[in-house]
């Protein structure tokens, strides 16, 4: 049986989907996955039932082909007592549902939701999932974290995230004091306890449910300001902790313009002549983490890294010196990697420089396209070490063949 297939059968699952049409979950299956080895999908109640009064699951994955069903489902679950045990819900969209989704999670329904069609922020789903586990099992289940993983981030990035922390939890529990203490709060008599009454729902509930909107509200903007630079636990596990294989220069993924049938072909390496102390890599990255965790994997391997942040500093770079390959972005500001890629075509020295697609993008006609200026490979974002040193060798490899 196949390792997912044995994973997916679990009976006592940390994870649990509910779906309509499981075939409609696979890039949802895949991240669920990556996170955990106990999970199951269901597309039967009476499955789900059983499951549920078995075995609870901490987390709770629903979705069906609407987001009223999936509240249908939900309910009936909760109406037969079979909900009654603290977990995690998250109610997966389509996109044209997210508000209603939003105003599930707003009214206490459900504890996030998520949209996966399209899916377009992958990354999301494994914070939100991530977290979700986090909470369920009182401590991290997945690859833990250290702090050296963070690579060189800016040190006045990180005191904003460490104090950002420190501010939300502080100002939660202060809030959550002063609500204990005015609940606690009598007079002495009944006259004093109507009117302490009268004032804690007309003036200091009201007062502190303010506050604690602005709060979240003062968080989330925060969380936004950082998202471009700051990368989620997943991605950096993802990115980072994989287990290092000796083996990587035997499978690495080649990517021609074409094939026949029209996909792009993939075939395996060939051995390496050259010696890393050698190569020079440049990596074109506008996300400073990610761009900084790529060039501390190659460093390790003893590679010669050079980062810049953008289309234009490639090019400019790329004209006064040469590399022995590049790792490139699609997505960066002012010129994207297709079109960065073009132009370094047009410079004499760089028109069979091996260049590697560095991509979150599923949509096969933009990479087609790219390809087509003559991509060496190309890997998926978030990378994995192994993945990122596959490509180095296979890159070299071809261009020791060509030369």
């Amino acid at each position: 049986m196949h390792k997912r297939d044995v994973e997916h059968a679990q009976r006592h699952p940390k994870v649990i989907i509910i779906c309509d049409d499981p075939a409609e979950l696979t890039g949802v299956v895949d991240i669920v996955a990556s996170q955990v080895k106990e999970y199951r999908t269901f597309t039967s109640y009476k499955e789900v039932a059983e499951l549920l009064s078995e075995a609870p699951p901490g987390v709770i994955v629903i979705a069906r082909k609407t987001v009223a069903k999936s509240v249908e489902i939900y309910s009936l679950l909760a109406k037969h007592g079979l909900l009654n045990y603290a977990h995690e819900n998250i109610l997966l969209c389509e996109n044209k549902e997210s508000g209603i989704a939003f105003r599930c999670c707003m009214k206490g329904i459900f504890t996030d939701y998520f949209v996966y069609k399209p899916m377009y922020e992958n990354y999301r789903f494994r914070m939100i999932l991530h977290n979700a586990l986090v909470r369920t099992e009182g401590k991290s289940e997945v690859a833990k974290i250290r702090e050296e993983h963070f690579g060189r981030i800016d040190d006045n990035l990180k005191q904003l995230i460490d104090d950002a922390a420190a501010y939300h939890q502080k100002a939660d529990e202060t809030l959550q004091n002063a609500r204990r203490s005015l609940d606690n709060e009598k007079g002495i008599n009944k006259v004093q306890d109507d009117l302490l009454e009268e004032l804690k729902q007309k003036h200091l509930s009201p007062l502190l449910d303010e506050l604690e909107q602005q709060l979240s509200e003062s968080v989330h903007e925060l969380t936004r300001r950082l998202k471009d630079k700051q990368f989620s636990i997943a991605e950096l596990t993802a990115l980072l902790t994989e287990k290092d294989n000796s083996t990587h220069a035997q499978t690495a993924q080649h990517v021609s313009p074409v094939g026949n049938n029209g996909e792009l072909d993939i075939t395996e390496p060939k051995s390496i002549a050259a010696k890393q102390e050698e190569i020079k890599i440049m990596v074109v990255e506008d996300n400073e983490i990610y761009r900084e965790m790529i060039a501390k994997i190659l460093r390790d391997e003893g590679y010669k890294v050079e980062s810049v942040t953008s289309g234009l500093s490639a090019i400019k770079t790329l004209r006064k010196h040469k590399f022995s390959m590049v790792f490139m972005d699609l997505f960066m500001p002012e010129l994207d990697g297709y079109n960065t890629t073009k132009n370094i075509r047009n410079i004499s020295h760089c028109k069979k420089l091996p260049i590697i697609a560095l991509t979150s993008n599923k949509n096969k006609e933009i990479i087609r396209k790219w390809a087509s200026l003559g991509l060496t490979g190309y890997i998926t974002k978030p990378s994995t070490k192994s993945s990122i040193l596959k490509a180095v060798d296979k890159a070299l490899a071809e261009n020791n063949e060509l030369n």
